[in-house]
């Protein structure tokens, strides 16, 4: 059987709601890394500046059946992004958290060690779960290949073009009327609106 990985992309406007649907959901998984681009997830307990201490945390976590880190960029937050995809991959078994995607992509390219994962990902039991402000800055290439979507109440016609080109009209429509901190789980594959259990479910 094909091995499947889980990729969620989370996207709503500051406040709305999408880091707390973002801790939600990684608490549930057994393995995970955090990219913290902004440095905001304190409820993770091994946290890191540097990435020679994730290496040798990393190292440690090989052999774990759970484990929980986070790197917080402080000087290239490219580069520590790119390494830190490198390392995911090779190592497999993990989720990877990325708040923040659009500052790390732009509507038409994705970092090639991020990209390895967005497309390969599923041969390393690699899932993934990405926050964005704006649909419309984040890669076509990880919205396209995105399983699942949180979607937060939006305003901006920009954006609702964005959901409604992946996710279709209805799906933006019903995304504009919702109530302040109101959200919808979309699921691509399937097609359908579905109950906020199956997003975890699918982590798990």
């Amino acid at each position: 059987m094909e091995l499947q990985n889980k990729i969620v992309g989370i996207v709503g406007r500051k406040g709305s709601g999408k880091s707390r649907k973002f801790r939600e959901l990684m608490q549930r998984s057994p393995r995970l890394v955090v990219f913290d681009t902004m440095g905001e997830h304190s409820w993770i307990p091994n946290r890191f500046h540097d990435l020679n201490d994730l290496s040798e945390f990393l190292a440690w976590a090989s052999t774990q059946r759970t484990c929980a880190v986070s790197l917080i960029p402080e000087a290239d937050l490219d580069a520590d992004f790119a390494t830190l995809c490198e390392w995911v991959y090779e190592d497999g078994n993990f989720t990877l958290g990325v708040e923040e995607a659009a500052m790390l992509c732009q509507p038409s390219y994705l970092p090639p060690e991020f990209d390895r994962i967005v497309r390969l990902g599923r041969h390393r039991r690699v899932n993934m779960v990405w926050t964005s402000q704006r649909m419309a800055e984040v890669a076509r290439r990880l919205t396209a290949a995105t399983d699942l979507f949180v979607l937060f109440t939006h305003s901006e016609p920009r954006d609702l073009d964005a959901m409604a080109e992946r996710c279709g009209q209805d799906v933006a429509e019903r995304v504009a009327r919702l109530p302040l901190h109101g959200w919808l789980a979309w699921d691509v594959v399937r097609g359908e609106v579905i109950r906020p259990e199956r997003v975890v479910e699918a982590l798990a």
